[in-house]
């Protein structure tokens, strides 16, 4: 069985490395990559059986190559198992997804009886090759996007986003509830991907969901976003309440 390991962490990588090679002999390391870069092109030449894919990454995380990957698959490429690993398990729709996509993952320091677990999983999968099209589908069917934060990776709803605020090269993302998360992205790059039909670019520092607008305050340049849970007021440049006031008037 071909596998390629994706891990940019030296100390992780290595000792999967070991792990693999000292109790499962029926496997060949066919590559290790450092990014995900560098991990799609090894999985296009190489057309391994399974990977072990960090979720997060430089540049690009784990579910940005599954989504890759699942795109590609053809008739000339069939796409590979995918065993995650991650560093943390507080997020809640992230796990959601995989155990919805019957996808299987591993909490680093990866064990040497939870390894043998998944890859027994594995191969008793009657269609292991699923798992990055499964993932994307759930991703899309739950609407889940996706952030990169301290942890790794952030999955949220749509519904479950307040706004978004620009904070430097990163941002900060309120959510329903009032919380708020560091996010590791430009304000720019996401949202290229954030729906329009719910999310709307209020100035060069702000992305609101136009689902929770309460109240216009033209006089002072503030918009109130509310939920069951919190009220929150924002300031907006000047011209971008009186368009608001106007679209909803």
């Amino acid at each position: 069985m071909k596998v390629i390991i994706i891990e940019d962490e030296f100390h992780p990588r290595e000792m999967l490395v070991r792990k693999l090679t000292d109790n499962h002999p029926d496997i060949e390391i066919v590559a290790v990559c450092e990014n995900t870069e560098t991990g799609l092109v090894k999985i296009l030449q190489m057309h391994p059986d399974l990977i072990f894919l960090d979720i997060q990454m430089p540049e690009h995380n784990g579910i940005w190559l599954s989504e890759q990957i699942s795109e590609l698959s053809c008739d000339s490429f069939q796409c590979p198992g995918i065993i995650f690993t991650t560093a943390y398990t507080d997020s809640e729709y992230l796990l959601k997804a995989f155990k919805l996509a019957a996808i299987d993952y591993l909490v680093k320091p990866v064990g040497v009886e939870a390894l043998a677990k998944a890859i027994e999983k594995f191969k008793n999968k009657r269609d292991p090759h699923s798992s990055a099209q499964n993932l994307v589908r759930v991703m899309r069917d739950e609407q889940l996007l996706n952030f990169k934060n301290y942890s790794g990776v952030l999955m949220l709803k749509e519904d479950e986003i307040l706004f978004i605020k620009a904070d430097g090269n990163y941002s900060v993302i309120t959510i329903y509830n009032g919380e708020t998360e560091d996010i590791f992205e430009r304000l720019g790059e996401i949202e290229k991907r954030m729906p329009l039909k719910t999310f709307m670019r209020a100035g060069k520092s702000l992305i609101i969901n136009r689902k929770y607008i309460r109240k216009i305050n033209v006089k002072k340049s503030t918009v109130q976003l509310a939920t069951d849970k919190v009220a929150i007021e924002v300031d907006v440049p000047e011209n971008v309440v009186k368009e608001l006031k106007n679209s909803f008037s």
